[in-house]
């Protein structure tokens, strides 16, 4: 899987296990805990705690950290809207390896979800 895979370009390991277990919250990203936030903030989407979710991590990182979550963050959208508005299923190997992690986050629980299994 794409995210699991970048990590490999920075001598680390990056999973949901480090993000969920790890006492700082950064899954062994740099300003890992601070995206976490902005990304619970942007789920949330209460004014409030977005702003201050953005404004730590500019301070923190950077305006191009910051306008790089947010971007990937909206890539993310809109290609799931643009794959469920086409009715484009999952290929076999990304539901297969995604099964899992579908499970563990309950996406396959939610509501507008498209993607039914065939097998």
């Amino acid at each position: 899987m794409l995210l699991g895979l970048s990590g490999l370009h920075h001598d680390g390991e990056v999973t949901l296990e480090a993000i969920a277990g790890s006492d700082k919250g950064d899954g062994g990203v740099r300003h890992g805990h601070l995206l976490v936030r902005l990304v619970e903030a942007m789920w949330d989407g209460e004014p409030g705690p977005l702003a201050a979710a953005r404004e730590d991590l500019l301070a923190a990182a950077g305006a191009d950290v910051l306008v790089d979550a947010v971007a990937v963050s909206a890539n993310f959208h809109m290609m799931t809207r643009v794959a469920d508005g086409t009715g484009t299923p999952l290929d076999p190997g990304t539901d297969e390896a995604s099964g899992e992690i579908r499970d563990e986050i309950e996406v396959n629980d939610l509501v507008s979800r498209r993607h039914v299994p065939t097998a």
